[in-house]
């Protein structure tokens, strides 16, 4: 920078003006059009107090003081703005020569031919003679292959869970109710797929199969806590993710020789019937509270790894537990393996109407979830939270695969490990825009952390 300011003030106004809207432009691309921005011309008193500018010629200065005036117009006087609206102001009231527009109208138009835009059908203005679901009004009509390609944007691979779980997901918003189970290792993508589903449709509710208690325990999470616990007209049309569902089906017996998983079950049977069940709230407000369940879906998340290994007399060394290649099939589970080596109730598999095996991911495809321009990416996501952009090195990236793919930890393990180097660096410049993150010593790679 020090070498800029020698060159004169007009490279470096320039320099300022583009690294300004590259920041931004990225932010778009990013899809933070709506994340509020502070006005540059705060950021440029901080620095001017801070003695940034001290050794800089006076006409520098001026420059430099004009460039920062003239961007700072775009925020019309406000502390802030969105990004999408600076952006705007700045078409509005840019004077934009025919060939500059020309340039950008090609730009937009190459990358437009990279992305497949979705037609939604019109509503019908007749009144059709099915009956209506919870989802008849006001609801956006989403199609399978739409549903795909949104889940496609947050989920690396598993190609046959992400259309298992559109089509499932179409059915259940056209009243159809189904049940599913997605088996796989941890940090394979189950959760993944409806948490991502979970931003678009919050009528679906993720729920830990572990901490669910029956009826008769005392101060637990019961069966019917998932539907009192919720407003009425999310109730009457959840899809339901039990994850770590496994653990739930496993047996535990009680002092008194109660087999409790038979127990939940019992109770979950009652649910997926899809009749109307009484739910009985506790306390002295205690309040009989009944549920239509004729329009819930189930899907239950796990690994199943006990079940395989009472299958096959032995621990699992096949299907997805293991790193397969991409174009090999994870282990199957059927119905009647549920039932003989899962203490899963003959009632409950009988209601299962799909059963999708998951691959483990393999090193590669983690360093290649981080290297994803898509939302799958947990520094794409990091960026967006953070409103910051973001630069991993290649080594980091390997250690943080290795480490998801050879332990089990999956991507949320990625995640925490670059948040937790983003937090620690944002503690000591928490104003900076632009970070270079590593677990490799500084003086190996000679970069700064934060290149303002």
């Amino acid at each position: 920078m020090e070498n800029e300011y020698k060159t004169g003030g007009y490279i470096y106004v320039k320099k300022q003006a583009f690294d300004f809207w590259k920041t931004y432009i990225e932010f778009l691309t990013k899809g933070m059009i709506d994340v509020p921005m502070p006005n540059p011309a705060i950021e440029f008193l901080a620095d001017v107090k801070a003695g940034k500018y001290d050794e800089i010629s006076d006409e520098e200065y001026d420059e430099l003081l004009n460039s920062t005036a003239e961007l700072a117009s775009f925020w019309k006087k406000n502390r802030e703005a969105t990004a999408g609206a600076v952006l705007l102001e700045a078409l509005v009231n840019t004077d934009l020569s025919l060939s500059e527009t020309d340039k950008l109208a090609q730009i937009l138009a190459e990358a437009s031919e990279r992305k497949t835009y979705k037609y939604i059908k019109p509503e019908p203005e007749f009144e059709t003679t099915f009956d209506k679901t919870p989802f008849d009004e006001g609801e956006v009509e989403w199609t399978p292959q739409m549903i795909y390609e949104y889940l496609d944007e947050n989920v690396y691979r598993q190609e046959n869970a992400k259309k298992a779980a559109a089509i499932m997901l179409y059915n259940h918003l056209k009243g159809r109710r189904r049940n599913m189970i997605l088996a796989g290792p941890t940090g394979c993508g189950k959760t993944e797929i409806w948490r991502s589903l979970q931003k678009r449709f919050p009528f679906i509710k993720i729920v830990n199969g572990p901490q669910i208690a029956c009826d008769g325990w005392k101060g637990s999470y019961h069966v019917k806590d998932i539907f009192l616990e919720e407003p009425a007209e999310k109730v009457k049309k959840m899809l339901i993710v039990i994850d770590e569902a496994d653990k739930l089906f496993e047996p535990s017996i009680g002092s008194a020789g109660v087999d409790y998983s038979r127990k939940i079950q019992n109770e979950f049977l009652k649910i997926m019937d899809g009749d109307k069940v009484d739910f009985v709230s506790e306390g002295n407000d205690a309040k009989k509270t009944t549920i239509d369940c004729s329009h819930v879906s189930f899907v239950f998340c796990g690994s199943f790894e006990t079940l395989l290994q009472n299958r096959e007399d032995k621990p699992a060394t096949i299907g997805f537990f293991q790193n397969t290649a991409p174009d090999e099939e994870a282990e199957s589970i059927t119905i009647e393996d549920l039932v003989e080596y899962g203490n899963v109730r003959r009632e409950i598999a009988g209601r299962i109407q799909q059963i999708v095996a998951l691959n483990a991911l393999t090193v590669d495809d983690f360093e290649h979830i981080l290297n994803s321009r898509k939302q799958m990416s947990p520094i794409r996501q990091l960026e967006k939270l953070y409103m910051v952009n973001l630069s991993v090195d290649d080594k980091t990236k390997r250690i943080l695969a290795e480490k998801a793919a050879t332990k089990n930890l999956g991507c949320r393990y990625m995640r925490s490990q670059i948040q937790s180097m983003l937090d620690e660096k944002m503690f000591d410049d928490p104003d900076c825009r632009n970070f270079k993150l590593s677990l490799v010593e500084e003086k190996e790679e000679g970069l700064p952390w934060c290149a303002a």
